[in-house]
Formats: structure tokens, C-alpha cells, sequence
């Protein structure tokens, strides 16, 4: 193992048990992943911390802010490449909201407005390490953590902390909205919400209801044949809660 590219593993540590997305905790809606995209690189990832690390290492970060740093201003310059994952997301929050969906709407809220702290929105993630696909795994290459070695002992080390902490978030904050997407990661989803999911065939959702929440378990935005109608309907459905 070439020891000049290794992790600096008590960052990595620190980032994986304390960095959980970006925007505010006390923002109406959470939007929670499995876990974010890139790190395709040992570059990237040595970046990603480095940066965290330089930033304050806060638990959560301002999406626009990080990502600047990052070299992703492409996202968030004056006209704003769409990132596939955030356009649907907010096209879901936007519709919820009665809000205008055009796509100069949407551009505009991904550059001034998704996952800021002082932001009505949280950008969550199961799971801490980014990765470009679960068939990926970098991190066994670059990092002398046993917990690291494989996908599988990571996931099992990480997830159920990482979802009780999740969960005592949500009661703590009592966001008006969870939306949690993907639906391969149902048994997490259901522990963080602690509560009942039920199926929406109509919608293609699951949702449930605690006194302070609606809960809602979408397909994953990039999933192939996913389209922006999807999640504009389901944002259209939350409205109808008048939360």
C-alpha cells in the first residue's frame, strides 16, 4: 500500500461520525439519501475532508458554500447547471409549496436557496462517505480502518447509529416533512421514522404520520424512468396536508 496516498484516518474518522449533509435542522423539510455521490477519487474524498475540516467540521454544512470550495460552482453560478438528484427535490419541495416549477425557478433555488443553514431544508445521508455507485469502494484501498475493509462492514458499522441518530433528530426538530428516497432502504427509513409506512400505489409512494411529520419514501430521483412529473405530484399531494 503506497503509504502517500492514505487517508488521514482520524479525519476520516471524524468526518464519517460527525458530517451528516447539508442546510438546517430546523428547516420544514428534511430530504434524507443513502448517501451522496462522488468520490471517484482518492483526490475527491482527500478534498471533501480537507475542505470539511478547513470549514469547522460541522455536522451539517452549507450546501453552496462547500461545494464552491469543491470546485462545483457550476451548480451554483449564475446560470446553474441542474444537478440531477437536487432538480427533483425541489421540484417537489417548490410544488409543495404552491410554488412556480419552471426550470428558471428551479435554477434559481438550487443557487440561492437548497440546503443554506439559514434554509427552510436539511440535505441528509444514511450513510457519511461519498461514493460514485454501491459498487464502488475506494476507501479499503486508501484507509487502514477495519470498518472500512468492505461496503458491507461499513454499512453494518454505520447505518443504525447513524439512523438513531437520525431519528432522535426528528423528534427533537419535529420537521413538518420527511422525505426519504430510494426505496431499496425501506427497513432504515421505517427506523428512522419510527412509525408506520404504508403504500400509495397512486402515487408510487409510502407514507406515514407521527403527531409532528408526515413521512414520505419516494423512488430515487436518478432511478431510471423517474421523470420531474413523479416528484412535482408528490409535492402537489404534501400540499394538500396543510402542514
Amino acid at each position: 500500500m503506497n503509504s502517500t496516498m492514505l487517508f488521514d484516518d482520524q479525519l476520516l474518522t471524524e468526518f464519517a461520525d460527525t458530517f451528516f449533509g447539508y442546510g438546517n435542522y430546523r428547516g420544514k423539510y428534511w430530504f434524507v439519501g443513502m448517501e451522496e455521490g462522488g468520490g471517484d477519487s482518492f483526490t475527491d474524498i482527500n478534498q471533501r475532508l480537507n475542505v470539511w475540516s478547513e470549514r469547522g467540521k460541522q455536522e451539517l454544512e452549507d450546501l453552496a458554500m462547500y461545494h464552491q470550495r469543491l470546485g462545483g460552482g457550476r451548480f451554483f453560478d449564475d446560470k446553474p447547471k441542474l444537478q440531477s438528484t437536487w432538480n427533483k427535490l425541489i421540484r417537489l419541495y417548490l410544488c409543495a409549496q404552491g410554488e412556480d416549477v419552471s426550470t428558471t425557478r428551479v435554477r434559481e433555488f438550487q443557487k440561492s436557496t437548497l440546503g443554506r443553514k439559514e434554509g427552510d431544508i436539511a440535505l441528509l445521508e444514511l450513510l457519511p462517505l461519498p461514493s460514485p455507485s454501491t459498487r464502488h469502494w475506494l476507501y479499503a484501498q486508501h484507509s487502514e480502518l477495519p470498518h472500512l475493509a468492505t461496503r458491507d462492514i461499513y454499512h453494518n458499522y454505520y447505518a443504525l447509529k447513524r439512523a438513531t441518530h437520525l431519528k432522535q433528530g426528528v423528534k427533537h426538530y419535529r420537521p413538518k416533512v420527511v422525505v426519504f428516497y430510494g426505496k431499496g432502504y425501506q427497513e432504515w427509513w421505517q427506523a428512522i421514522a419510527d412509525n408506520e409506512l404504508h403504500e400509495e400505489k397512486e402515487l408510487g409512494i409510502l407514507k406515514g404520520r407521527s403527531r409532528f411529520t408526515l413521512f414520505i419514501v419516494t423512488k430515487h430521483p436518478v432511478a431510471m424512468g423517474v421523470a420531474n412529473n413523479y416528484f412535482q405530484e408528490i409535492g402537489q399531494a404534501i400540499a394538500q396536508h396543510n402542514l
